[in-house]
C-alpha cells in the first residue's frame, strides 16, 4: 500500500509539471522593422510569431488617431487590413489563412509621416464556445507625437492669439474709458439744463 500512494503522488506531481509546461505565456510577438522613407514617412513592417497552442484570428495594434497616420497598408496572403482614424487602430485579420500555432508570419506593413514609439497590440481568438480570447504585448507603432516643426508651429499661433487677445483689450478698455467720459459730460450738460 505504501508503495501504491508513493506511485499515486509521483504520478500526481508528473501530470502537474506536464501541465505547466504546455500552457502558453504571452505567446504572440510583433516584432517590427522600421526604415525611414523619403518624404518625410516612415515604414512599419511587421513579423507574427505565434508560439502558443492555438490559432489566432487578429492582431490590432494601437497608433496614433489621426486620418493621415497610416498610409499603404500591406498584408500577408491570406490576411485583410484595417485602419480606423477614429479609434487609431490598425487591424490585420484572417481571410483565408489565421495565425496558425507554431508559425511566424511575415509581410504586414504600412507607411505613417509619425515616428515610431511604444505601443501595445492585441491578438485576438475564438474558444471552443466561440468566446473571444486575446492576448495583449508591446511594439513599436506610430504613436509619438508630431515633430518639432509642428509644435514651434502651434506655438506661435498660440503666442499671436495671446498678443491679439491683448490688443483687443487695451482697445476695448479705451472705448469704456471714452464711454465713461461721455457719460460723465452727458450727466454734467443734463444739470446744467
Amino acid at each position: 500500500m505504501n508503495n501504491s500512494l508513493r506511485y499515486a503522488k509521483l504520478l500526481v506531481l508528473a501530470s502537474v509539471l506536464l501541465c505547466a509546461l504546455a500552457l502558453p505565456g504571452a505567446a504572440i510577438t510583433l516584432t517590427p522593422t522600421i526604415t525611414n522613407l523619403s518624404g518625410g514617412l516612415v515604414r512599419y513592417e511587421y513579423s507574427v510569431n505565434n508560439t502558443s497552442l492555438f490559432d489566432f484570428s487578429a492582431i490590432s495594434i494601437s497608433v496614433i488617431a489621426a486620418p493621415n497616420a497610416v498610409q499603404n497598408l500591406i498584408t500577408a496572403t491570406g490576411f485583410n487590413a484595417f485602419f480606423d482614424p477614429g479609434l487609431g487602430q490598425v487591424d490585420f485579420v484572417e481571410d483565408t489563412q489565421n495565425f496558425t500555432a507554431g508559425s511566424t508570419i511575415s509581410g504586414f506593413a504600412f507607411d505613417s509621416p509619425f515616428a515610431p514609439g511604444s505601443s501595445i497590440f492585441t491578438a485576438l481568438r475564438l474558444d471552443q464556445s466561440e468566446n473571444p480570447v486575446t492576448l495583449t504585448g508591446t511594439t513599436q507603432a506610430p504613436i509619438s507625437i508630431p515633430e518639432p516643426a509642428a509644435t514651434m508651429g502651434l506655438l506661435g499661433i498660440g503666442l499671436a492669439g495671446l498678443a491679439l487677445m491683448k490688443i483687443r483689450r487695451r482697445k476695448l478698455r479705451k472705448v469704456t474709458a471714452l464711454c465713461d467720459l461721455f457719460r460723465a459730460r452727458t450727466r454734467t450738460t443734463a444739470r446744467l439744463i
